[in-house]
């Protein structure tokens, strides 16, 4: 009689979310874990604690990862526990981020580098980390703004990173097409969450007035989601977003640009 094999262990499967403290990203952790469709959800942002707040809240095993993804060291840190431990990536959210109101003087040049290095380079060098360890279904969310469809005087940087997560989400889309791994860009506009907070922290903080037809973080993630099952390529989870959309389509940019610059003066 021949020996019976064991076999391999099935590989755990994962969602990984980043800017999973607060915000859209704790949103997506806990919309992801009623879902249960993942053994584990590891969560990165900066902050231990908060992130541990997250972890508190799920039902679904959680592995809290201290990173700043402003620093290679951390992003390094975390592709080494993914090649490490080999698992299944079902789901990647990169929803880190951060803006700031004000023109070019009176914005620093410490968070001008800090915009860029998160919400583009962080966020593409956690995607290349990503994709060896995903496969057939596997979803990636790339968390944009509706700021990627026109340019936005007095929110200038936040708005072009933006505008790059938007392109590089489709291109990478188009490169993966035939793998079974789904990219999406989603593109709200404002959302209920902190970011009003740390984007008025700046010497232009009072440039742009008040946040007209603010989210709940809850639908957008659950539109977001959906978006996804559907394999939409970019979702705007609003009308008002999907306006925004078309009219950076088909309306010139000065167009654009000053009926944004109306709206921020309210």
């Amino acid at each position: 009689m021949g020996a019976i094999g064991t076999g391999s262990a099935p590989r755990k499967r994962i969602a990984l979310v980043t800017g999973a403290s607060s915000g859209l990203g704790r949103e997506f952790a806990r919309q992801i874990d009623l879902l249960q469709q993942v053994d584990e959800i590891w969560l990165v942002a900066r902050s231990e604690d908060e992130l541990q707040g997250t972890a508190d809240m799920l039902t679904t095993a959680a592995a809290p990862i201290a990173a700043d993804l402003t620093v290679h060291e951390d992003i390094d840190a975390v592709r080494r526990k993914l090649d490490a431990e080999r698992p299944e990536m079902r789901f990647l959210v990169n929803a880190a981020g951060f803006g700031k109101f004000g023109d070019w003087r009176a914005i620093s040049d410490e968070a001008v580098d800090a915009m860029i290095d998160l919400n583009c380079r962080g966020l593409v060098d956690v995607t290349r980390a990503a994709l060896p360890h995903m496969g057939d279904g596997g979803r990636i969310i790339q968390v944009a703004s509706a700021a990627a469809f026109v340019p936005l005087p007095h929110m200038n940087v936040y708005a072009a990173t933006k505008a790059f997560v938007l392109r590089y989400a489709r291109a990478l889309r188009w490169e993966l097409r035939g793998s079974g791994i789904t990219v999406m860009a989603l593109c709200p506009t404002w959302v209920s969450t902190g970011f009003e907070q740390v984007a008025r922290q700046s010497g232009g903080g009072h440039e742009v007035g008040h946040l007209l037809g603010a989210q709940k973080a809850s639908t957008v993630v659950s539109r977001a989601l959906c978006a996804s099952r559907l394999h939409a390529a970019v979702a705007t989870g609003s009308p008002q977003a999907f306006a925004l959309r078309v009219a950076g389509k088909v309306l010139p940019s000065c167009i654009t640009m000053g009926g944004w610059d109306l709206i921020r003066r309210l």
